[in-house]
């Protein structure tokens, strides 16, 4: 597999430069820094989650109720 140069590395950048513009590849960045961040912020929660819905302090019985279709009224 080919590796790149430092001087190909920097032709590089230098036409997305020219075809995007400072500001717009400024901007790109910072989208990109945000997703990544949110990404991760998400990650640990999942893992909260988990962690909670596993311990068995947390855990809440729930209440099953059979309800007999005869008496719902159709419309």
């Amino acid at each position: 597999m080919h590796t790149f140069s430092f001087g190909e590395l920097a032709l590089i950048f230098g036409i997305v430069i020219v075809l995007f513009g400072g500001s717009r590849l400024a901007s790109v960045g910072k989208s990109l820094g945000e997703g990544i961040s949110n990404f991760k912020k998400g990650l640990n929660s999942s893992n909260a989650d988990e962690k909670q819905l596993k311990s068995p302090s947390s855990q809440s019985q729930t209440q099953v109720v059979d309800v007999d279709h005869k008496d719902i009224p159709k419309v």
